[in-house]
């Protein structure tokens, strides 16, 4: 199998026989970790109608003076025919009209034979005639990546397809993503065959999003520790089932992840959501770091989305992408109040999908979603497949080669809070002034992966180069200026580290469909003798349970990003005069100073390391908060990573690895010393 990424790459050596999990949300690792511990002791887990609304972007492309509460379909121009009761809209007062989809399916419809070819390429399709959903899915998203670049981002567009629409472009009656994945039989039988675990979500819309773990281990068994169907269903009574990076975990998934990271040449992953009919809340609103694709697998969902906060002067401290998430929180109230609150957000869209609708939402629009939208819907379960676009997750955007190059040429970022937070969405840059603010935090080009970076020309380094000189000014930061040159060296290394990720992410998905053809296959074989019995899980199996193909690839992504990171600091001294001192640290105080509850880190989650603050200190454990309000409890102190090293006062004394009753001694010792 060749890479699918230009063909001018020679594809890495892939290995075939190991899974992972989608890498950027990751897993609590309160329950799986407990879970994991059970089996092997050298390893551990770390590892979200009416056919409702299609808005599109006003021709000014300012998503800020366009609003629509009303449910509306797609395109007038393409489909006013599709069916009676599927009559178009467009507002030209509102600034919405139907361009989007209409640029959309137009891709989607030339995208179709390029995915039949992928999907007999990866072999999803037998032959010339046989049309997969897999290859409906990478047409998807190459239909997605090849719209404006207005699209993505703080300046996106959100827009929503029905089933409908898509069947018609497809030349169907049915479209082929409808009914692709389903709670019963496909989620059923995932749990019985490996080794799966999820989160349940908080539902209370006044407050921020917090996730809990499914299930705890029961005992010292496999099946004990385990998380079971029976389990996810209790959960559904509480609040929406979450299964983070199930991409690479259950095989039927790991085709369509693939088909994402593919078509859009990108670090893709996918999320998986159920929620019981019925829920007031299913997700508290919120932001995200990904623009993500929603892909409606069975029942229905109602979703609302809102425009961008605009508090970033009132709130800086706030990650504009982790809205709504742990300790911050979006209310519903406050959003709908409209753009004179607060928040200064509106409502954009309110739609229900259903089976086989396509829901996009870029990065940093605020959503909520709930499953009470109609009282004799046909469903017990809504399941939807959420598809990431990790550009930020992964470093790829002008914030971010900013940051890189500055540390390169030895210079302080001034964006940066001066408590040396990982988190560069936080802090200043969200106090420059609006425009610049979201073109900083805009994603590199779509096509940034694609060629060789010696063949960039200056057009984009002169651009991000201009976007750096903004900043510069508008900060008075006139002393640490960056050239051109500087700023294309950190294109060539980002470029570097993107095409690494990317490859690891194609790996994962590789493997899982590989594990998924050999489960079948063994099925086949053994299908005469365990026709209606439960899946043995034998120790050989066992071993290719998806947990413990997850660690080799998460060490892999963990390692490319402190390449990336020492590489950054290979070109000059960076002077911080606040944690000078005139103690001396423990060369290794990142792993073993002590940890206080605020303090910024960077949490093990399998290998990989992510922004995350403290929110609890237990003696030798700790619990975390990550960037985008996932959790993990219990953490050893070897599995967090301090960002900045402690101050030390001169008459005081680095307490690293000492016990209490060492420091109390210590302690008397030196009030012994000042009084002489």
């Amino acid at each position: 199998r060749r890479s699918r990424r230009d063909h001018s790459h020679p594809p890495s050596d892939r290995r075939r026989c190991i899974a992972t999990g989608r890498i950027g949300r990751r897993d609590s690792l309160d329950s799986a970790a407990m879970r994991a511990a059970v089996l092997v002791a050298t390893f551990f887990f770390a590892p979200e109608g009416t056919k409702a609304f299609t808005p599109t972007a006003p021709t000014s492309c300012t998503r800020t003076h366009y609003h629509q509460s009303c449910r509306v379909l797609a395109s007038t121009q393409l489909w006013s025919t599709v069916d009676e009761k599927m009559t178009s809209f467009t507002s030209p007062s509102l600034g919405v009209s139907s361009q989007i989809v209409d640029d959309f399916i137009q891709n989607y419809k030339s995208a179709m034979k390029e995915g039949h070819e992928w999907s007999k390429e990866f072999g999803f399709a037998s032959d010339d005639n046989e049309e997969v959903a897999e290859g409906a899915f990478y047409a998807l998203f190459r239909a997605i990546r090849e719209l404006d670049s207005g699209t993505f981002g703080l300046s996106g567009t959100p827009f929503y397809v029905p089933s409908e629409i898509l069947a018609k472009a497809e030349s169907r009656d049915k479209g082929a993503l409808t009914g692709y994945f389903h709670f019963t039989p496909e989620l059923s039988t995932a749990l019985e065959e490996d080794f799966l675990d999820a989160q349940v979500g908080s539902t209370d819309n006044r407050k921020g999003w917090t996730v809990n773990a499914v299930s705890m281990p029961s005992g010292s068994s496999f099946e004990e520790a385990r998380m079971s169907l029976e389990q996810v269903k209790s959960a559904l009574e509480v609040g929406t089932v979450i299964f983070n990076n199930i991409g690479a975990h259950i095989p039927k998934l790991a085709g369509p992840t693939l088909a994402c990271t593919d078509a859009m040449n990108l670090p893709g992953a996918v999320n998986m959501y159920c929620t019981a009919r019925g829920m007031r809340t299913s997700a508290p609103p919120h932001t995200d770091r990904q623009d993500v694709v929603v892909v409606q697998t069975e029942g229905a969902k109602r979703w609302r989305v809102f425009t961008p906060p605009t508090d970033g002067n009132v709130k800086p401290s706030a990650d504009p992408f982790a809205r709504g998430k742990g300790e911050d929180s979006l209310p519903l109230h406050t959003l709908l109040e409209g753009k004179g609150s607060r928040l200064g957000s509106e409502l954009l869209m309110d739609v229900v999908t259903r089976e086989g609708d396509v829901l996009y939402i870029p990065a940093g629009f605020p959503h909520t979603t709930d499953t009470v939208e109609e009282t004799d819907a046909d469903y017990e379960t809504s399941l939807h497949l959420t598809f990431n676009i990790d550009t930020h997750v992964w470093n790829l955007d002008n914030l971010n080669v900013r940051n890189i190059a500055l540390k390169r040429a030895g210079y302080k970022d001034l964006l940066q809070s001066p408590r040396g937070e990982a988190n560069l969405y936080k802090g200043k840059v969200n106090q420059l002034p609006q425009d610049l603010r979201s073109s900083m935090m805009d994603a590199l080009p779509l096509n940034f992966l694609d060629a060789d970076p010696s063949s960039y020309g200056d057009k984009l380094v002169n651009f991000v180069a201009g976007l750096c000189s903004d900043v510069s000014e508008v900060t008075g930061d006139s002393a640490n200026t960056l050239t051109p040159s500087s700023i294309r060296e950190a294109l060539e290394r980002i470029h570097s580290f993107g095409t690494a990720v990317l490859d690891i992410h194609r790996d994962m998905y590789l493997a899982a469909i590989e594990e998924g053809r050999l489960r079948t296959s063994e099925a086949a074989m053994t299908a005469h003798v365990s026709s209606g019995k439960k899946t043995l899980i034998t120790p050989e199996r066992m071993q290719r349970l998806s947990l413990f193909r997850v660690r080799p690839f998460f060490e892999q992504l963990d390692a490319a990003k402190k390449e990336l990171a020492a590489w950054s600091l290979e070109g000059g001294a960076l002077v911080d005069d606040s944690s000078s001192s005139g103690a001396k640290l423990d060369p290794n105080w990142q792993f073993t100073a002590q940890l206080k509850v605020g303090d910024e880190v960077e949490a093990d989650l399998g290998g990989a390391f992510f922004e995350a603050k403290v929110s609890k200190v237990a003696g030798s454990f700790f619990d975390v908060i990550f960037f985008d309000g996932d959790r993990a409890d219990g953490l050893e102190r070897s599995q967090i990573k301090l960002l900045k090293p402690p101050v030390i006062a001169e008459d005081d004394f680095d307490t690293t690895g000492m016990t209490a009753k060492e420091i109390k001694k210590m302690r008397k010792k030196l009030e012994k010393k000042r009084r002489k």
